[in-house]
C-alpha cells in the first residue's frame, strides 16, 4: 500500500511558531537565560529541546512550556494553506495517511482537533525512543499501515523531517517552505523537492 507520511507542527498546521512563542514564554517565566535560537531546535522532541536551552532545568522548562503552548494553540492553531484539501484528496486516491510528529500526544491531539484533521495513524514524540532526525516514528507508521516505503510520500517543514524521511528510504520527500530555517541546499542534496506550500503538492496530485 501506499501512504504519505506528514510531519504537524509547521506542515499541517501554523503551529511551529506557537511552539517557539511557548518555549520563549516558559523561559522567560522561568528565568532561564539561554544563547540558543529556539527556531533552529524546531522539529525536535520537547525533552531534547528543553535540555539544550534549560540543562539541568529541563523538567521544569518542559512542564511550563508544555502547559503554555496548549493555552495558546486553542487561540491560535489554525491549517496551513490546502492541508485539508491535499488530505482528502489523498485519501481519495487510495493513500492511507500518517503523522509522525515530535510533539507529545496530548499537544498533537489538541492540535488536530483545532484544525479537524484525523489521520489514519498517529505517532507522536513520546511513543519513539529516538526523535527526528531518526526515521524510528516513520519506519514505525510504514510498519503500522503495512505501507511500501517506496511508493509513499514524506512531506514536512524542516531539515530534520527530511533525513528522517529519507533514512526511512521514503519514494518522494517533500520540504515545504515556513518559518523554521532550512539550508535549501542540503534538502536538495538529500534529495528533497522545496515547494511554498502544500497547494503545490495538492497540483501535482491532480
Amino acid at each position: 500500500m501506499k501512504g504519505i507520511i506528514f510531519d504537524l507542527d509547521g506542515t499541517l498546521a501554523n503551529t511551529a511558531f506557537i511552539h517557539k512563542e511557548a518555549w520563549e514564554i516558559a523561559l522567560a517565566r522561568l528565568g532561564i537565560k539561554s544563547e540558543v535560537k529556539v527556531e533552529t531546535l524546531l522539529g525536535r522532541k520537547t525533552a531534547e529541546i528543553a535540555k539544550i536551552l534549560a540543562n539541568e532545568r529541563w523538567e521544569e522548562l518542559m512542564e511550563v512550556k508544555n502547559k503554555v503552548y496548549l493555552e495558546l494553540v486553542k487561540e491560535k492553531a489554525k491549517r496551513t494553506n490546502c492541508a485539508k484539501e491535499l488530505v482528502d484528496k489523498a485519501r481519495e486516491m487510495g493513500y492511507k495517511i500518517a503523522i509522525v510528529t515530535s510533539s507529545n500526544s496530548i499537544s498533537a491531539r489538541e492540535v488536530l482537533n483545532a484544525i479537524q484533521i484525523f489521520p489514519d495513524l498517529l505517532i507522536t514524540g513520546d511513543e519513539v525512543k529516538n526523535g527526528k532526525p531518526d526515521p524510528e516514528g516513520v519506519i514505525l507508521a510504514l510498519n503500522r499501515l503495512k505501507l511500501n516505503a517506496k511508493l509513499s510520500i514524506g512531506i514536512g517543514d524542516t531539515e530534520v523531517d527530511v533525513l528522517a524521511y529519507k533514512s526511512a528510504n521514503l519514494g518522494k520527500i517533500y520540504l515545504v517552505r515556513s518559518e523554521v530555517p532550512v539550508n535549501e541546499d542540503k534538502v536538495k542534496n538529500m534529495g528533497a523537492k522545496i515547494v511554498n506550500s502544500l497547494c503545490e503538492i495538492l497540483e501535482e496530485l491532480n
